[in-house]
């Protein structure tokens, strides 16, 4: 098998003890009866024609079709519009189990597969690593070698099977017409819940867990993982859905251990969130989600000028400092409610610092 386990650069290379926590079971009837339950929701009878047309609307799962085309924009902005036409190129290739990509520079197809793990997380069960050195699978001009681990049927069915996972998922967490924000609270409470922390992977089973590289793949299809899976998984949704985000990796001042959680773009600015630690200790808040930096730093003691962004080395915390203190209330709240009708956050329990656990809400229009 030639393939490489992703980790964070500077962080998950000096350690496996990942940022354990204790396991969180939750069986695959919570996803069937979460999209049962948005799919039942209806209005009541005695409104208007028109009120009622509007909050069926909203009510209605989201019908989405899978995008082979996910990218980041910080790759984006990185890269430049070149490396983003040559990777939808590369995702288009794999994803019809093609032998071979046409693509403009050797590196864009080592660089295209170490991406595809948050952007296009089969890649990384069943695409084979090119190697380190770059052109090593290059077999004319502009023309690079393409392997998979699996015989080609056995991997086109795979891929179908993935396709439909992602629709589904999302489907049985988003509604028609939803905000970027909506998505972005709906989607991490779904996988908040639907995700159990797999301790075994962070043993003797890490490499191979299951039968399945550690990877956001195994995440999106096994509804277990680590945090390097589960930050992976969160984005990879996210992304399916227009929200941009991407992972961030660090080390524990201590260099105790390493951990992993995804960065979300919401109306142009950058926030930490972790569904790792959420899924892991209270399921009914949003304590690690739209955090900055200096929050992500106290839940975790984390080396915040280390921070690695994505999967390339290339954007640290230098690059992208994350200060918007627009979630700060949300982090304290004791439960909160989502209401798509409204296009309201009602936050509950809230500590203001003096016991009164007061209770507040927030647009997500």
């Amino acid at each position: 098998m030639n393939k490489k386990l992703m980790l964070p650069a500077m962080a998950m290379s000096l350690v496996l003890a990942f940022t354990a926590c204790s396991k969180a079971v939750v069986p695959d009837e919570t996803i069937a009866a979460t999209t049962s339950e948005i799919a039942t929701q209806t209005t009541t009878e005695d409104t208007t024609t028109e009120t009622t047309e509007i909050a069926k609307t909203r009510h209605v799962p989201l019908d989405h079709e899978f995008n082979p085309h996910c990218l980041s924009g910080i790759y984006i902005d990185k890269y430049g519009e070149e490396f983003e036409e040559n990777y939808y190129r590369y995702c288009d290739a794999v994803l019809a189990g093609e032998e071979s990509v046409k693509l403009d520079k050797d590196e864009y197809l080592q660089m295209s597969w170490y991406i595809s793990r948050c952007c296009l997380p089969i890649v990384s069960q069943y695409v084979c690593f090119p190697g380190d050195e770059v052109g090593t699978n290059k077999i004319g001009d502009g023309e690079y070698k393409i392997e998979y681990d699996a015989p080609i049927d056995e991997y086109l069915s795979a891929v179908e099977q993935f396709k439909e996972r992602v629709e589904f998922l999302i489907g049985s967490a988003c509604l028609e017409d939803d905000t970027p924000l909506e998505k972005a609270i709906a989607l991490y409470k779904f996988e908040t819940y639907r995700l159990d922390y797999d301790t075994a992977a962070t043993e003797e089973d890490f490499e191979d867990a299951y039968g399945y590289n550690v990877s956001p793949y195994r995440a999106l299809m096994l509804n277990r993982g680590i945090c390097q899976e589960i930050a992976g998984a969160y984005a990879y949704l996210l992304l399916q859905v227009g929200v941009d985000a991407t992972t961030c990796g660090g080390l524990k001042k201590d260099i105790s251990s390493a951990h992993e959680w995804t960065v979300v773009k919401i109306d142009d600015k950058y926030y930490h969130c972790d569904v790792t630690y959420q899924c892991c200790t209270d399921k009914h808040t949003l304590q690690y989600f739209g955090m900055t930096d200096d929050q992500r730093e106290i839940e975790g003691d984390w080396l915040i000028d280390k921070l690695n962004f994505g999967a390339l080395n290339d954007t640290w915390h230098k690059d992208m400092p994350i200060e918007d203190t627009r979630f700060e209330k949300v982090w304290t709240c004791t439960a909160y409610d989502l209401d798509r009708d409204e296009n309201m956050l009602y936050c509950y329990g809230v500590n203001d610092g003096d016991g009164s656990g007061q209770s507040f809400e927030m647009s997500v229009a």
